[in-house]
Formats: structure tokens, sequence, C-alpha cells
């Protein structure tokens, strides 16, 4: 049998304090609390690149696709040497949701399955009452850079730690141990939850099912730690598909 832990969400404690009683229930309460994300790719610019996002538009390059729109340039590289982030930041309700937390048990044939054996209900807080961290999406060295988000509706599973723990250490749970991450997305007035940690790792919630919105919004921006800001927005536009 192999154990790990699971992380749901819902918009309320189990009543009266009962444990859910199954976990089709607790997935189904869980996708329909989180099922809005967006998908952001931030872009290096080419070093000798010396165009605009306008041009990229112009020229059919920045499309609603949100794809690399420099691999026609010369000298720009592989994608994957100027690709910073290319993440789904799923959209928490952090001033209403329930995170419950719950340890899942597994066939050691197949501990990779997406239904367990069998499930214990660990824990349930209020997403505003954990510990808060920041953290920054956006790149902080000098450079000229390109961004692209899209909405989009999301069915998700149950949260998994990214890194998982060592197969000889055993599993434990420290309410103290979750922190809800915070951060300024790009120069965004106010901080967004954009995720969770438990014991420093990353809660992944992997997506079962996405349908993309329609259209893709590119931004152009520079860093220059000598400017006060030191973010510096150019343009942006929207394109539609």
């Amino acid at each position: 049998m192999t154990s790990k832990l699971a992380f749901t969400f819902s918009l309320a404690p189990p009543p009266d304090g009962e444990e859910p009683r199954g976990w089709d229930q607790v997935i189904a309460d869980h996708q329909s609390c989180l099922s809005d994300a967006r998908a952001l790719c931030i872009l290096r610019c080419p070093q000798q690149w010396a165009g605009s996002l306008d041009d990229l538009v112009r020229h059919g390059q920045a499309t609603a696709d949100g794809l690399d729109p420099f691999t026609h340039e010369p000298n720009s590289g592989p994608t994957r040497e100027r690709l910073l982030c290319d993440a789904v930041i799923p959209r928490f309700d952090a001033a209403r949701l329930w995170l419950h937390v719950h340890l899942l048990d597994f066939s050691d044939a197949d501990p990779s399955s997406d239904t367990p054996l069998g499930f214990r209900w660990l824990d349930a807080v209020p997403l505003q009452q954990l510990s808060n961290e920041t953290c920054w999406f956006y790149p902080t060295e000098d450079g000229r850079y390109l961004a692209s988000e899209r909405s989009c509706a999301v069915r998700f599973g149950a949260g998994v730690l990214a890194e998982p723990m060592s197969v000889n250490q055993p599993w434990s749970y420290d309410r103290g141990d979750l922190r809800l991450l915070w951060s300024l997305m790009a120069d965004d007035d106010d901080l967004s939850c954009v995720g969770l940690t438990y014991q420093r790792r990353r809660i992944e919630f992997p997506r079962q099912a996405e349908d993309p919105a329609p259209s893709v919004t590119w931004s152009s921006f520079r860093v220059d730690g000598m400017a006060d800001p030191s973010f510096q927005r150019l343009s942006t536009i929207s394109t539609y598909g």
C-alpha cells in the first residue's frame, strides 16, 4: 500500500465536522470551486531584436494561438532557451475557499491511479487563515520580454505535491507547513493568489480538461534595474482566433 497527501477545495467544511462520504463527491465539490485559470507564457526577446509588439501582430507572428512569435526571427535561438514561464495559474478565491487535506491509499501496483483504494480526511482550513508568502512570476533581470495571457475554463484534479516525498520518508501532516503564495502579476496594483506549498513543496493541481478562451492578450515590457519603477510595460494588444 502506498499513501500520499492530496488537497481539495470546498466552500465549507464537512457538515457538523463529519468526514466526506465518498471520494467522487469530494472531487465534484473541488471541481465546482476551482474551475477558472489563466495561462501565462513569458519569453525573453532575442538580444538583437529591434522590433515591437505592434510589428509582431501586424506581421501575423503574435497570434491567438499564443505560440512563440520569434521562431522566424534570425538568430532567435530555440524557444526553450528564451522561455521563462509557461504556467496555468488557477484563480483561487482565497476569501471564500476552504482547503481540505486528505491521505490517499493506493495499490503498490498502480500508485499513479486517479482513484484511491481509500482515503482519510485529515484537516479543513479556510485559505485566509493560512500563513502567507510572496513570490514573483515576472523576471527581474534587465532586458526586454514578451508575455501572453489567456483565460481558460479548467477541470482540475486533486492537488498533489509536485516534488513527492521520498518513498523512505513516512507521510506526515502539519497545518503549520502550509503556505499560501501571493504575487504581483507584472504591474498589478494588488497581489494575486497564485498557489500553495506544503513543506516548501509546490502543490500542483493536474488539469484533466481545459477549454481556452478564443483570445490572447500579448504584453511587451522592459525590466531596467536603474529605472523607477524597474518594470515598464511598453504595449498591450489582444488577438482573437
